[in-house]
């Protein structure tokens, strides 16, 4: 039986456990409205940002600030649009604390507005993970998600169980399962998927396309829960 714990990065901690491989990092998504833009963040291990930087073109960073307790790093690269072949320039910025980091980009930003962004958020590193709080003017306006790979079941997006995030809920009634109820569903193209609805959470579950039919009783055998 492995138990892990993860932090998002609105602070909620995520407790797993279960008779599944629980050992790879855990990555949170979060969104922050400030000045009049709406910036997505996400944290992870200082691997993980690393290859997002690296994901995305950027082959070096240009340039380093150390802030509260962390440095931040900057580097650029550009996007492309596959259909005019017209390219915007982007700052991908990264800030690392010992063990996990939060990363961003900004569209023809400079190194100055990652300074500027990052000043609006007062970042804590926990032995699970990193909170990012806004602060000034800047807000969050939703809750944040996570994901985490779990080999034998896929991709686990975690969200709060909300009114917004219970509108993905199908319209008939799910199985019942410890704690909650077990829809499935499937999108044209896509194959199908698992919703996991507990008392505060949704887990939507994006199978291994050759572990589905496995995937109920797979999961009938996971405990996930939202702890203080």
């Amino acid at each position: 039986m492995a138990e892990v714990t993860h932090r998002s990065l609105d602070g909620v901690r995520i407790r797993m456990s279960g008779p599944h491989d629980l050992a790879r990092p855990c990555t949170s998504v979060a969104r922050v409205a400030d000045a009049g833009r709406l910036h997505e963040i996400s944290s992870g291990t200082r691997a993980d940002a690393l290859a997002w930087a690296e994901d995305i073109g950027v082959r070096r960073f240009d340039q380093e600030f150390h802030t509260q307790g962390g440095r931040l790093r900057v580097g650029r690269t550009a996007t492309r649009d596959a259909d005019t072949g017209l390219s915007d320039p982007v700052l991908a910025a990264v800030w690392e604390g010992r063990r996990h980091a939060v990363f961003t980009h900004l569209y023809h930003g400079r190194p100055a507005d990652a300074v500027a962004f990052f000043r609006t958020l007062r970042l804590t590193e926990h032995a699970d993970g990193i909170t990012a709080v806004p602060r000034g003017r800047a807000r969050r306006p939703e809750p944040a998600e996570m994901a985490k790979e779990v080999p034998g079941l896929g991709l686990l997006e975690i969200a709060p169980l909300t009114a917004r995030t219970r509108r993905r809920l199908p319209s008939w009634r799910g199985a019942s399962v410890a704690g909650g109820e077990l829809f499935q569903d499937a999108v044209e193209g896509q194959g199908p998927y698992f919703l996991l609805a507990l008392t505060s959470l949704l887990v939507t579950v994006l199978p291994e396309e050759d572990r589905v039919r496995e995937v109920p009783r797979r999961l009938a055998g996971l405990a996930v829960e939202a702890i203080r």
